[in-house]
């Protein structure tokens, strides 16, 4: 069986694969957890949750954690800022549905950070190893962390971090490649994430499952961090945005775009849910902008398009503009293959990214603080 298509025990948890869908703020909702479920994702998240919202009962939080029927495995993060808070936040979600509870010491937001929440742990390892162990002392579920190289690259402590959350009794620990204080314009660094997984591994007296997370869009990008880390399973964030497709690309070990008529059927069924979820047309046009600007990337002319939507005041509009769209190229035009499918700043070898303008210049992305 190829490796990435292999089942992952995780504690007493198994999941069908190696590929993890990361808990995204403000995208991993419940229609875009269905369509990566759908097409391949071994384990979803909600999004990451404040350890503050959840103890004053916020009602975003509260729907934020939210299960659909078919979602027959799902994890949940929390982030907080003190131990306290953790250990409250972790035994609360332990009462409901979850499978798997993760704690976030990597979420680079500022008002995350300025909380004293995400990588702003990073700062500070006797809080950080105090935040784990009580988190960890508060379920019985599977429980993981997610974490950054360190706070700054002058600062750099993964393998001091990965040894703490090991010694704590975490069952998966998930490196992302990159310090707090670099962008995505800074690759990952492989060979830290390496360091910091042997450390784990090296650490740990029972099972472990150590994930590489970081600039994995393709298939060829997934193995390149399998080879380079030896890291058990792939974690895949902005890779998946607009491309739920990467999935089973990565589980097929091959790279296929989907053709026009494929990709169509995907953004339709995803817009539908949409619409199902948030029973309110224009709430749901506007949650969906975003998806659609990234779902145009790799499609001939796709500015106009990209203005067209950017608009789009209900499903329906959504609908009939990608319709009108679909229909003036042939069915089986692949994506990022067809003329002009690079053009404008929605084309693939644009540097720019609507996730990053949410989490870093407008600062939003994420559910209530308090």
């Amino acid at each position: 069986m190829k490796f990435f298509a292999q089942p992952l025990q995780i504690g007493p948890l198994r999941i069908r694969n190696r590929v993890i869908l990361a808990p995204l703020a403000g995208v991993s909702d419940i229609p875009f957890r269905r369509i990566c479920r759908e097409l391949g994702a071994g384990l979803t998240y909600v999004e990451m949750l404040s350890a503050i919202a959840i103890r004053h009962r916020n009602k975003r939080t509260r729907d934020m954690m939210a299960r659909h029927p078919d979602e027959d495995v799902l994890g949940v993060q929390v982030s907080g800022p003190t131990p306290e808070l953790v250990e409250e936040a972790v035994a609360f979600v332990d009462q409901r549905s979850f499978d798997t509870i993760d704690l976030n010491m990597g979420c680079p937001v500022r008002k995350v950070v300025a909380s004293g929440s995400g990588s702003a742990l990073l700062k500070d390892p006797d809080r950080l190893t105090e935040t784990v162990r009580r988190g960890r002392a508060a379920t019985d579920r599977p429980f993981s962390v997610k974490f950054r190289l360190g706070f700054t690259r002058d600062s750099v402590n993964v393998e001091d971090t990965a040894e703490r959350v090991v010694r704590e009794g975490v069952d998966m620990f998930t490196v992302h490649g990159r310090a707090r204080d670099e962008n995505y314009a800074a690759p990952v660094d492989l060979e830290r994430i390496r360091i910091g997984i042997c450390r784990g591994r090296e650490t740990a007296d029972g099972p472990l499952v150590a994930v590489g997370n970081g600039d994995v869009v393709d298939f060829q990008s997934a193995l390149r961090m399998r080879e380079a880390t030896e890291c058990d399973a792939v974690m895949i964030s902005r890779g998946a945005l607009g491309n739920p497709w990467i999935f089973r690309e990565i589980l097929e070990e091959r790279t296929a775009h989907p053709t026009l008529e494929e990709w169509g059927d995907v953004v339709s069924r995803h817009l539908s849910w949409q619409e199902e979820h948030y029973r309110d047309e224009s709430l749901a046009a506007i949650l969906s902008r975003k998806h659609l600007l990234w779902y145009i990337k790799g499609f001939p002319r796709n500015r106009e398009l990209g203005a067209k939507l950017a608009g789009i005041e209900s499903i329906g509009e959504a609908h009939t503009i990608l319709r009108e769209y679909a229909a003036q190229w042939p069915r089986d035009l692949r994506r990022f293959e067809g003329p002009l499918s690079g053009e404008s700043r929605f084309g693939p070898s644009s540097k720019y990214d609507p996730k990053y303008e949410m989490d870093r210049t407008h600062d939003r992305g994420v559910g209530a603080l308090e």
